[in-house]
């Protein structure tokens, strides 16, 4: 598994319209609300727990940049706190391989739109979730918003 770069941290929050508020005045930057509502292609892969297993439902939004997502549960929580690291790979399944190996759980394996996305268990990175992901597009933003890649 070859890292390309730490992508972006994900911070959970009880206020999401307030947080996008203050990070978008703090970071003079804009946010892009993503909505799992249908309009964004979502295809569950095998993983190691059964779809949905610890999952809430969530909002998201992320800077343009790509660098910051802010998720807030449904019902929202009063435990704000950076929930999640995602790192850029050249290839997610030997990743998935790699990571196995050395004891991680795969909660969730994911395909967003134009991207591959592992997500792994908190338990064993120090209550930290790890994501690994992999695509082509400019930006992770851009990748999740694309249609999905045809299977020829």
């Amino acid at each position: 598994m070859k890292l390309e770069r730490m992508e972006l941290v994900g911070l959970e929050v009880s206020d999401l319209d307030a947080a996008i508020a203050e990070f978008s005045e703090l970071l003079d930057t804009e946010f892009i609300r993503i909505e799992f509502d249908g309009t964004v292609d979502i295809e569950e892969l095998p993983a190691d727990e059964p779809p949905h297993a610890a999952t809430t439902r969530m909002s998201m939004a992320m800077d343009k940049t790509g660098y910051l997502e802010l998720l807030q549960a449904h019902p929202p929580t009063t435990r704000e706190r950076v929930r999640n690291i995602h790192f850029k790979v050249d290839d997610i399944e030997s990743a998935i391989v790699e990571m196995k190996a050395k004891g991680y759980r795969l909660v969730q394996n994911l395909r967003i739109g134009g991207m591959r996305e592992a997500v792994w268990g908190a338990r064993e990175a120090h209550g930290l979730r790890m994501c690994m992901v992999q695509y082509d597009a400019p930006s992770m933003v851009e990748a999740m918003l694309q249609p999905a890649p045809s299977e020829d």
